[in-house]
């Protein structure tokens, strides 16, 4: 492999031509390709790490984003062991993407419906604060564009400790009539907790070269793979109105699942993932601009 970096042109034409067109070496892919993967955000070990078809890159503490859709719903995860950061892709006993029932491929799900699970239950675990939680964990699934090189939609999976952060990001840009797919945000981590809990941060706003690029994202395929409202290289259904309470269309080998930590306290009274409290008033909050550095950055990448 020592020549490996010394690739001549007309190979060189070829990877490139790959990459533009999004495809793989067809004898590669018959031995190193396993399953359907969604190229997603990973938090573990306190660090933000772009993975996609096997590679991980590790980006740091905090990562510049879009977001660019969310699974309207809550998400349900359920590990039957304790948990350990130091296992690479440990897949869920059980899981829903829609908090409704089980995913179709869980091999032995707990319980025909998520609303009558007893894993789904304030109480089913207590943490070691002596708060109640869930033995069934809630999640956010959503999907992001890096704003420094917004050409690849990422899935980003914000476990129940980051939930009640995304909901008061989402309401403080509300009050001002801003949408989250109009604004650069920031991802970063609470420092005061002591496992990753996943911060939001407005950083400034898309330039309005990029903007309409954005908006084409906002119903596309990748998105809804990314938020799992349908299944990869599928054009499934997407997912129902909560009226309907059908079934979405179901990867036949999901993501593994990014790590659902939980709070470490929790309040003693149970509270809908989906319910927000109302506030008396708007909170006053400044503006944040962008740095000229990354408006200058992000505006390069949409010149024609």
């Amino acid at each position: 492999m020592s020549n490996i970096t010394n690739v001549p042109a007309h190979i060189a034409a070829r990877i490139a031509a790959r990459q533009q067109a999004g495809t793989k070496s067809s004898v590669a892919s018959a031995i190193v390709s396993d399953g359907i993967s969604i190229p997603r955000i990973s938090i573990r070990a306190g660090r933000y790490r772009l993975n996609e078809d096997g590679v991980e890159t590790t980006v740091g503490v905090t990562l510049d984003t879009i977001i660019v859709g969310a699974n309207p719903r809550v998400s349900k995860v359920f590990y039957g062991k304790l948990f350990d950061a130091s296992a690479e892709n440990v897949r869920p006993d059980c899981w829903s993407n829609d908090g409704l029932k089980p995913d179709a491929s869980v091999k032995a799900p707990v319980h025909g419906s998520c609303a009558d699970c007893p894993h789904n239950v304030l109480g089913s675990k207590v943490l070691p604060s002596g708060a109640k939680s869930k033995m069934c964990a809630d999640q956010r699934h959503l999907a992001v564009v890096p704003a420094a090189d917004p050409s690849k939609v990422y899935s980003l999976t914000v476990p129940v400790s980051g939930m009640k952060a995304l909901r008061e990001y989402f309401k403080e840009l509300g009050n001002y009539g801003i949408g989250p797919e109009e604004v650069i945000t920031e991802l970063g981590f609470d420092d005061q907790a002591s496992y990753p809990k996943i911060t939001f941060k407005q950083k400034g706003y898309v330039p309005e070269k990029a903007i309409s690029r954005v908006d084409n994202l906002l119903e596309s395929e990748p998105v809804k793979v990314a938020t799992r409202q349908i299944a990869p290289q599928s054009a499934g259904p997407a997912l129902a109105a909560p009226a309907t309470q059908q079934a979405i269309a179901v990867a036949p080998k999901p993501q593994a699942v990014d790590d659902a930590y939980e709070e470490e306290e929790a309040p003693p009274v149970a509270m809908k993932a989906q319910e927000v409290p109302q506030k008396p008033a708007k909170p006053v909050v400044s503006a944040v601009k962008a740095t000229d550095e990354l408006a200058a950055k992000i505006d390069s990448l949409f010149d024609e």
